[in-house]
Order: structure tokens, then C-alpha cells, then sequence
């Protein structure tokens, strides 16, 4: 029945591990009322690796040791080319750039760099220090393996087995974003004051460019993690993005040229999101 289910088994367990902690916040963090059970700290942490711990436990329950080998075996797969690294690396950069660029010719206003806040030391930290520690933090960190071992890692490729490209991405799309929607109803969090309805629009135009960025690799992890952790470093660096600024502008303008991006890879590679 596992293995049958197996995707249903790993969704319902990538949210149960997470929403678990994520939802009690969530409500606090609104100030409504609800069942306060104490959590142990190391369970809190490992919440935010529910995906990765929804993966391995049915790929071990349905799949066994060969199962366990493929999954972990996509975060050995290294050579895949060079501009693809590159390009999981510098995208998430380039697309923001140039969303500010659209905003400055649009008449919007330029944001204000000095007032990016800096989530690890002292605000004097030297760039490069910033972003190597912060693309590290994020690629082993809940966004990066404890995601990716589960949506790229195991969903993906299930979802690839009986479906098209698009159709997986849609789909792996909509459920990516909707687990992250108790992260975005807490006040205080970076997503707690972007309109959902945008955030999930972007995350279905994401979803295909990593799938397209997955197929070219041979199913690899490892650009995938670092498409990943770029994106999340590049947004915590600057300083035009929710929470630091309500103005949404080039969080629009992202999301825009994100789908010219996520549209060019429908119109320019065959069905399989190969180049």
C-alpha cells in the first residue's frame, strides 16, 4: 500500500512534520488562542525538515536500502556541467537586478541597500563573508536539503513517472507553495506580508525552472540545493523584499519575469524541459 501511495504517504508526512510546529506559531503569532503542547526543541528543528524525513521514511518503508541509495545517491551526482552550477547560482541575483532595473525605469523608488538587515553577526560583516555563510546556512539548512531531499529529491521524479514535465511541476508547485502557508500567516516571518495568492503564482513558475534545471542534470541535487540557497541568500541580503519595505513592486516585478523565464523553457525545450 506504501509503495502504491507513496506519493500520498510523503505529502501527508511532509505536512505533518512541519505544520506541527508551523501552525501552533502561526496562531500565536496572532494572538489566537489554541492548544499549547510544549515541543522539544530538536523536534522544533527538525520540523523544518519534514519533507526530507517524509522522503526518507517512505522511500525505507516502500523502497528499502536500494531506495534509500537512489535518493541519497542524486546528492553524488556532480558532473553536470558547469553552467549548470552557474546558472543555479547567479539566477536568482539576475532575475532580482533586473526586476529593481524594470522598477527604476517604471518610476518606482530605488531601494535604500543600507537598510538590509543581516540575519547572522554584526551588521559590519563583509559581503563575501555574508554570502558564503548564508549560501552554506541555506543549502544544509531547512530550505535546502530539508526541502529538496523531498520535493526533487523523491516527489519529483514520481510525479515524472506517469506525467508530463508541466503537469509535475504544476503540481509539485502547488503543494510546495501551500506547505509554506503557515510560515506565511505568521507575523514576523519574511513571507507574513506578501499576498499568498502572488507567492503562489511565483512558486508554480518556480517549480519549472527546477524541474528544467533538474532534467538537464541527470536528476542531481546538488544545483538544485544550490538554486535553492541562491535565491534565499539573494533575498535576505536585500533590502526591497517583505518585511523590510511594503512596498511590493519589485517583488511583482520578480515574479513577472520568473514566468517569462518559466515560459522561454516551455517554448525552448522539448517536453521533457531538456535543453
Amino acid at each position: 500500500m506504501i509503495k502504491k501511495y507513496a506519493l500520498v504517504f510523503f505529502f501527508f508526512l511532509a505536512y505533518l512534520f512541519t505544520w506541527s510546529n508551523w501552525i501552533p506559531q502561526a496562531l500565536a503569532s496572532r494572538d489566537i488562542p489554541s492548544i499549547q503542547v510544549p515541543v522539544p526543541g530538536f523536534l522544533a528543528i527538525l520540523s523544518g525538515y519534514g519533507p526530507a524525513l517524509a522522503a526518507i521514511i517512505v522511500v525505507s518503508l516502500a523502497y528499502g536500502r536500494q531506495g534509500l541509495r537512489e535518493l541519497f545517491g542524486r546528492l553524488l551526482i556532480w558532473r553536470v556541467g558547469i553552467q549548470w552550477y552557474l546558472i543555479a547560482l547567479f539566477m536568482p541575483a539576475f532575475v532580482i537586478m533586473l526586476a529593481i532595473v524594470i522598477n527604476n525605469w517604471t518610476g518606482g523608488t530605488a531601494p535604500d541597500f543600507s537598510s538590509a538587515v543581516f540575519p547572522f553577526g554584526p551588521p559590519e560583516t563583509p559581503l563575501l563573508q555574508k554570502l558564503i555563510l548564508l549560501l552554506l546556512v541555506f543549502t544544509l539548512g531547512f530550505d535546502g536539503l530539508g526541502e529538496e531531499i523531498g520535493w526533487r529529491g523523491f516527489a519529483l521524479p514520481k510525479l515524472l513517472e506517469g506525467r508530463s514535465a508541466l503537469v509535475s511541476s504544476l503540481i509539485l508547485g502547488a503543494l510546495w507553495a501551500v506547505w509554506h502557508f503557515p510560515y506565511a500567516l505568521t507575523k514576523g516571518t519574511f513571507l507574513s506580508e506578501v499576498p499568498l495568492h502572488w507567492f503562489f503564482i511565483n512558486l508554480l513558475a518556480l517549480s519549472i525552472m527546477y524541474t528544467w534545471i533538474f532534467n538537464n542534470t541527470n536528476g542531481s541535487l546538488l544545483p538544485v540545493l544550490l538554486f535553492h540557497a541562491a535565491g534565499n541568500t539573494t533575498s535576505n541580503l536585500l533590502p526591497f523584499l517583505p518585511p523590510v519595505t511594503t512596498d511590493l513592486r519589485v517583488y511583482y516585478f520578480t515574479i513577472a519575469i520568473n514566468w517569462v523565464i518559466a515560459i522561454g523553457i516551455l517554448f525552448l525545450s522539448n517536453g521533457n524541459f531538456q535543453s
